[in-house]
């Protein structure tokens, strides 16, 4: 239905429908569209949970019908060809790195990245790609909502194909089980020594319905779907690229300049900067919020970071809701 208006969505952001709390509700009567059309698509690609009647009702679901769940996404924010995938993933780190360097160094894209949520869980996360057994989100732009481009179409298949050639390969070796051969995995190890990939942690969520935190603008006293400020035209277009304490953030209609207070931390990466979907209050609204950061494809886990005296640090990114 959203498709043939062309809106992002009748009612409400149809990737944040996926939690057990939104699955599991009965009152069908008053559910908005996307609600329904979660359900529709939990059948075909879960289970994603174990029935609430178990004692293990919120835990996701073992053996889902689909092994594997690609989810295609644009944005209006200028975030190149973004490798979306969750932490604790050996499988889908594997691709991501696979992916990365293919984009890179065989199509020769530039603006390549891949970003990790930290949330291991699939029940704890409320997007489509939660439902299979392994989920793995391809997003590009920048391109307006409702609008088809050429090149980011292009940019689009060359991440897919890629992450497909990735998923071939490692089917035909497994089941071909030739030990004398060159596998995939061999590959990604002469390119990653160690194992160590480079990658953006998304900050943790701090309001319900968001997969990542974000600096949150304050909104139009009379609409909850538009912000009160500006992105300030320093920030904009610019995603991936640091912001330190001081630097300007937002700016008011009459001209008044907010700079970034430090709250996520002194020196931060912004992402999704601007992105239109982030102006309704169902995806939650502003700008997304990262920090540098390695995976191990071996593992799918975050490297922990070391000190002089080697003692192990993990970054933390400090929570604040708003600039309101």
């Amino acid at each position: 239905m959203a498709y043939m208006e062309n809106k992002r969505f009748i009612d409400t952001d149809l990737n944040r429908e996926f939690s057990m709390e939104k699955l599991d509700d009965d009152n069908l009567a008053s559910l908005p569209h996307e609600a329904i059309r979660a359900r529709e698509i939990e059948t075909k690609l879960g289970p994603k949970f174990i029935a609430s009647s178990s004692p293990n009702g919120d835990a996701a679901y073992p053996d889902p019908r689909m092994d594997i769940v690609i989810d295609l996404h644009t944005t209006t924010a200028n975030m190149g060809i973004s490798l979306i995938i969750p932490e604790g993933d050996a499988l889908m780190s594997a691709a991501a790195a696979y992916v990365l360097n293919k984009c890179k160094n065989e199509y020769g894209y530039d603006s390549v990245q891949c970003c990790m949520h930290a949330l291991p869980k699939r029940q704890d996360r409320m997007n489509l790609s939660s439902c299979g057994r392994h989920g793995f989100t391809i997003e590009v732009g920048p391109t307006p909502q409702g609008v088809i481009r050429h090149d980011v179409v292009e940019q689009t298949e060359a991440a897919l194909h890629s992450l497909l050639e990735f998923l071939h390969l490692r089917n035909l070796e497994l089941e071909q089980d030739n030990a004398n051969a060159k596998s995939v995995l061999d590959r990604l190890r002469e390119i990653y020594p160690g194992g160590i990939v480079p990658c953006f942690r998304s900050a943790p969520a701090v309001r319900p319905g968001e997969l990542s935190g974000k600096i949150s603008w304050p909104n139009d006293p009379e609409n909850p779907n538009f912000p009160a400020v500006m992105v300030h035209k320093s920030i904009q277009d610019r995603d991936f690229e640091p912001l330190r304490i001081g630097d300007p953030l937002f700016v008011s209609l009459d001209g008044h300049i907010i700079p970034y207070d430090g709250s996520h931390g002194e020196e931060v990466h912004l992402i999704f900067v601007n992105e239109g979907g982030y102006y309704y209050a169902s995806s939650g609204t502003g700008i997304g919020v990262a920090v540098r950061s390695e995976f191990d494809w071996q593992t799918g886990y975050f490297v922990v970071e070391s000190d002089d005296e080697g003692v192990s640090e993990e970054v933390i990114i400090e929570e604040k809701d708003s600039y309101e």
